[in-house]
């Protein structure tokens, strides 16, 4: 039997590859479909063109010829030095609770870490607790945009 972790992989989404752009935008629709349809294209497209800014990225993960989530993370130099901040993390309703959420996880602690990270934050959808939970991720009692802060040290 293959490992799947192996065959997943992380594909860079820039504004000069149509078909990331494309795939992202596909995914980020149903990602961010409780916006209104103006609201949810404009913050998509300020998503894009955030990216090629350092330390920032925007990556679609890819098995077996299918994208199945996306991650949208930076290392946070100006409210948290040295940390790596997931703005966005996303999989299919159809690969939840399969263990994608958490293989994409460890995929982007290597890039993190790899870039001397130590920690990750982010603001957790009251849905996603439970998962961020399970990674070992912890609240530290802010709230930022009416939604919990949660870290977790590496």
């Amino acid at each position: 039997m293959t490992d799947p972790e192996k065959k997943a992989e992380l594909i860079s989404v820039t504004n000069d590859c149509p078909d990331t752009v494309s795939t992202f935008l596909s995914l980020a629709r149903d990602h961010f479909s409780d916006l209104p349809p103006n609201e949810r294209e404009k913050f998509m497209q300020s998503i894009l063109a955030r990216q090629g800014e350092p330390d920032r990225w925007l990556l679609l993960l890819e098995y077996r010829d299918e994208y199945i989530g996306f991650v949208h993370m930076k290392i946070n130099d100006d409210e948290r030095p040295g940390w790596g901040f997931i703005l966005e993390f996303y999989i299919v309703p159809n690969k939840r609770r399969l263990g994608w959420g958490r293989r994409l996880f460890n995929l982007i602690v290597k890039i993190l870490q790899a870039r001397d990270v130590d920690h990750i934050w982010l603001w957790s959808d009251p849905d996603a607790e439970p998962f961020w939970y399970s990674l070992g991720f912890r609240e530290t009692g802010e709230i930022k945009n009416g939604l919990k802060v949660m870290a977790i040290s590496l």
